[in-house]
């Protein structure tokens, strides 16, 4: 699958479709073959394009994949419909929110349910409709966020009639801090999940994220869910050499000028030349996903060489001190923002955030193209 490049955008962002899908089956190779490895694909692909990422690992074997919300679920649906894919799985995290019982079974998607009121609900409508609806059942053992708590737990172990009509296809969980592997939390939450799912005998299980399937076969069950770690994003602390970096971020030198010694660049005139300077304006900026809080902290890469970026992020432009590049690298027409000198992580450092942000944010006024993938 590919998309041609116009000349229009000043940024392009190009997305390695057969990266994502070696990320994938790296990471299905460290699971038994009884476990599938399913592909978080919410949030537009992790901002990457959901349709391209989940066509390519479609075509790949990945035989499940989950989206955050209602919407998500039926635009990927309708995609895959669109390109003759009918037999995949699609999860909806959020769970059967009140009025989208009929969408989620005219679609053939399944919810994961996080409380007893989305149980009854979604019972309630298998009974109306004569169907055995299917569901995951989410148990919170220890995030807080979604998923029954204990007392819910307990009562639905205590009044297992309460799934009468539905057809659970896992019980699953989510790790806290799986990205810390020395972190006790992980072992209390893996010891709370075997106790939960020895109640529902019988049924998969999921509990790995991209970190929990770094985290060794214990963490694995019946279904991994790895999502960062397929766009390339190194999800322990330390770098995992097998994962592969997804996709390039560059955009268009504008202009390349010359400046003085003592002359101020970009708004507020914050950054002032300590010398005779060559400055190149390059065409990204904020409204394009590259945050204001980089101003003289990244580095971009022209010709194989890095240059700071200097002065205050524009809307639409940004800064950097070329100086010290040789001619031939000046010669380049475009700039890598993200690098081997400065990958996503470090960027996500500089800004104080996560790589999850960055690429979730990414600016769609981009000439966004794709390489790889078959279908």
């Amino acid at each position: 699958m590919t998309k041609r490049q116009s000349r229009c955008a000043d940024s392009t962002i190009t997305v390695n479709l057969d990266a994502i899908v070696a990320n994938w089956r790296f990471l299905d190779s460290l699971s038994a073959p009884s476990t599938k490895t399913a592909a978080m694909v919410k949030a537009n692909g992790y901002g990457l394009g959901s349709g391209a990422v989940a066509t390519a690992l479609a075509a790949a074997g990945c035989p499940l994949f989950f989206v955050a919300s209602l919407g998500e679920a039926i635009e990927l649906r309708r995609h895959f419909n669109k390109i003759g894919i009918n037999d995949i799985s699609i999860m909806v995290l959020h769970g059967a929110q009140i009025g989208q019982e009929d969408a989620l079974t005219a679609h053939q998607l399944v919810p994961v349910l996080n409380d007893l009121e989305q149980i009854s609900r979604w019972q309630l409508f298998a009974n109306k409709t004569g169907m055995t609806l299917p569901a995951l059942l989410h148990f919170d053992t220890g995030m807080t966020r979604l998923g029954l708590d204990v007392d819910q737990a307990d009562w639905l172990i205590q009044n297992r009639g309460a799934l009468d009509g539905l057809g659970i296809a896992y019980v699953m969980s989510h790790l806290v801090s799986g990205e810390l592997a020395d972190d006790p939390v992980n072992a209390r939450q893996l010891a709370s999940f075997n106790e939960l799912r020895s109640w529902f005998a019988g049924v998969p299980a999921s509990l790995a994220n991209s970190a929990g399937c770094l985290l060794g076969t214990d963490y694995h069950f019946q279904m991994t869910r790895p999502g960062i770690a397929l766009y390339g994003v190194h999800p322990l602390e330390t770098r995992i050499p097998n994962l592969q970096s997804v996709f390039d971020w560059q955009a268009r030198i504008l202009q390349i000028r010359m400046a003085a010694a003592g002359d101020r660049v970009g708004y507020g005139g914050t950054f002032e030349l300590q010398r005779q300077s060559r400055i190149a304006t390059i065409g990204v900026g904020y409204a394009d996903g590259y945050r204001r809080q980089l101003g003289g902290k990244a580095t971009v890469s022209i010709g194989g060489n890095t240059a700071p970026v200097i002065g205050r992020i524009s809307m639409d432009s940004i800064t950097v001190d070329v100086t010290d590049l040789d001619q031939n690298s000046l010669r380049a027409e475009y700039a890598s923002l993200i690098h081997d000198a400065y990958p996503i992580e470090a960027m996500a450092a500089d800004l104080g955030t996560i790589s999850y942000e960055i690429m979730a944010t990414l600016g769609q006024r981009a000439d966004w193209h794709y390489q790889g993938g078959s279908f």
